[in-house]
């Protein structure tokens, strides 16, 4: 008996206090206006066709030297006419942090901007990269 009122007691606060999802409603502080829909910044193509363009573009000769594992993280502004500006890339390899640079200003493509109820608007955007060479 002790049993079956110990298990109706646990039963009891497991459902009392447990926690419910809540849907997500993003607020628009300007003007305290519900619903405000943004989306991400987008490559023509998506992420498959940006790994395509940078492989086509990327310089492995600067990675000749370098050994074990180089990290980097490319850090840009993309600009509401789709365009990029302000690039920046940090890691752990300086040539392949250059490299990085040197790769996004020769992409051609325009990105489509993000978007912020319908109007385009300047975001900014990372891409991580990690090379192995043993």
């Amino acid at each position: 008996m002790k049993k079956i009122v110990t298990f109706a007691l646990c039963l009891g606060f497991g459902i009392a206090f447990s926690q419910t999802n809540q849907p997500e409603t993003t607020y628009n502080t300007d003007n305290n206006t519900e619903n405000t829909v943004t989306t991400p910044v987008e490559y023509p193509g998506g992420m498959t066709a940006l790994r395509q363009d940078m492989s086509k573009i990327f310089d492995l000769s600067c990675m000749e030297k370098a050994s074990g594992t180089s990290k980097s993280l490319t850090s840009f502004d993309v600009n509401p006419d789709g365009s990029i500006s302000s690039i920046s890339t940090t890691g752990n390899n300086p040539a392949l942090n250059k490299e990085m640079d040197r790769v996004m200003n020769a992409l051609k493509k325009r990105w489509k901007p993000a978007t912020k109820n319908g109007q385009a608007i300047k975001s900014t955007y990372n891409v991580p990269m990690t090379f192995k060479n043993y």
